[in-house]
This record gives C-alpha cells, sequence and structure tokens, in this order.
C-alpha cells in the first residue's frame, strides 16, 4: 500500500512536470514572435516595407509570372537602402519548376552573386518531372548558399504531397524555411495540410502566403499559429500586381498582427 508521504511526493513530482511544461511553452513562445514578410519588386517597394514594420522583404521581380530572379542591381541597390533582411527569389524563369542543367548552373552563380552583394537569404526550389522535389539539383543549389537563410518556395504546393515534401526537407538543416499555401485544394483542405506540415517540418518555419489580406490574416492565424506569414498583391495599390507598395496598407496588416 501507498502511503501518505509517497502520495505527496508523487503530487509535487507531477506539479514540478507540469511546471516545467509551462515555462518551455512560455520559452517557445518568446521564440517564436509574430514574422511578417512583404514582397517587393523596387527600391521604393523595399523602403516602405521597412518603414512599415515588416520584418523581412522578398525581393523578385516579375511579380505577375510568380517572381523571377531581380537583377543584381535592383538586389545590390535595395540591400544598402534598408536595415532589414532582404531575402532573393531564385527562379530563371516560369516555365515550370523542372529545370534543366544549363537552369541549375545559372542559379548557382546568381546564389553566389547575391550572397557577394550582401542579401540575407535566397528563396529556391526545383521538382523533377513526376511533380516531386529534385533532390539531386536541391543538394548542389544548396552547396552555393552557405552562409544564407533558405526558404523553399510554393513550388512545394505543387509536389504529389506537400507534407511528403514538407518531411523530406526537414532533412536539410541548410533550409531554414518552406513558403506555402498547403497545396492548391479548397480552403480547408488547405489548412489541414499546413498543420501536417507543421508537425513534420522540424526547426524549420511554415511561412504561409498566397491570397493572404487584411480580411482573413487574423482567422487563418487563429487556426494555423504558424506566426509566419507572407503577403504579396494585399500590400499594393489597388491589390495589383503592378502597382507599388503602399505605407497604409502594409502597417495596417502589421499593426493587425502584432498589436
Amino acid at each position: 500500500m501507498v502511503s501518505i508521504n509517497e502520495l505527496t511526493l508523487l503530487f509535487l513530482m507531477d506539479l514540478i512536470i507540469l511546471y516545467k511544461l509551462f515555462l518551455k511553452h512560455l520559452h517557445a513562445g518568446k521564440e517564436n514572435p509574430m514574422y511578417i514578410e512583404f514582397i517587393a519588386t523596387t527600391i521604393e517597394d523595399a523602403i516602405i516595407i521597412e518603414e512599415s514594420g515588416a520584418d523581412r522583404i522578398e525581393l523578385v521581380s516579375s511579380l505577375a509570372e510568380g517572381g523571377l530572379t531581380p537583377s543584381h542591381a535592383l538586389i545590390e541597390a535595395v540591400v544598402h537602402s534598408v536595415k532589414i533582411p532582404v531575402n532573393v527569389m531564385v527562379r530563371p524563369h516560369s516555365q515550370s519548376f523542372c529545370y534543366t542543367q544549363n537552369d541549375l548552373e545559372i542559379m548557382k552563380k546568381d546564389i553566389q552573386i547575391i550572397r557577394s552583394l550582401g542579401a540575407n537569404g535566397v528563396v529556391l526550389g526545383a521538382l523533377n518531372e513526376e511533380n516531386e522535389i529534385n533532390l539531386p539539383y536541391l543538394e548542389e543549389l544548396l552547396t552555393v548558399c552557405e552562409g544564407l537563410e533558405i526558404t523553399f518556395h510554393r513550388a512545394i504546393d505543387d509536389t504529389n504531397d506537400p507534407v511528403i515534401s514538407a518531411e523530406m526537407l526537414a532533412r536539410y538543416p541548410e533550409i531554414t524555411t518552406i513558403l506555402t499555401s498547403g497545396g492548391h485544394g479548397d480552403f480547408p483542405s488547405r489548412m489541414n495540410t499546413i498543420q501536417q506540415m507543421k508537425r513534420v517540418c522540424g526547426d524549420m518555419a511554415i511561412l504561409v502566403g498566397s491570397g493572404l489580406n487584411k480580411d482573413n490574416i487574423l482567422a487563418i492565424h487563429s487556426e494555423l499559429h504558424t506566426g509566419h506569414y507572407h503577403f504579396g498583391t494585399a500590400v499594393r495599390k489597388n491589390n495589383s500586381i503592378i502597382e507599388g507598395v503602399t505605407l497604409e496598407k502594409a502597417k495596417e496588416i502589421v499593426n493587425m498582427l502584432k498589436k
């Protein structure tokens, strides 16, 4: 029979375990603050994004094509114009995410130049003809990414199973972030996919993007709680892919998420 003293000791041990779990949860909350990324296509966009209070810039060209590698001159100018991190898209064309060996060599050279220009990171991805992550190409790209943050972009949404793809990417500690909308299904299924991706992605951040705006972000955040959100046309004049970022729209979203 268990004595009163033994029961008291077990109870105290349970309390200590619960307290440690509470502290861990509290500490984790502090380590994962709200992180907001906006897309820039010009120096003016980048300066406004920094002024809005956003945390990071994704720099691209050709937003109408989903974002391509910007010019080296633009990368240099933006990096020297702002203090917040600038992650640069590495995507040589918009034909597909399946690249030739020539494309791969261009991407590697672009990454080397991007690093030399002082960017914080790169945004990249590559698939094979079976709509799976092209691991040999990815591994070759990673060899020239030393010192850079790496985001695997929304090519993951075109894979057959984004959850399995996220689990594959988790094997590469160099990759810090996955940008995703949870695939191409209906809204509930995409939210469920993102939740599953969170469970398998290890230490990588899940950066939720595509279609986010001031009207839906709070509901999406309340469901996902990834704490990392990526906005494009939502902060642009007339929500247009060809017009610039407006300070009012950018600040509104930042204030909503960081209040």
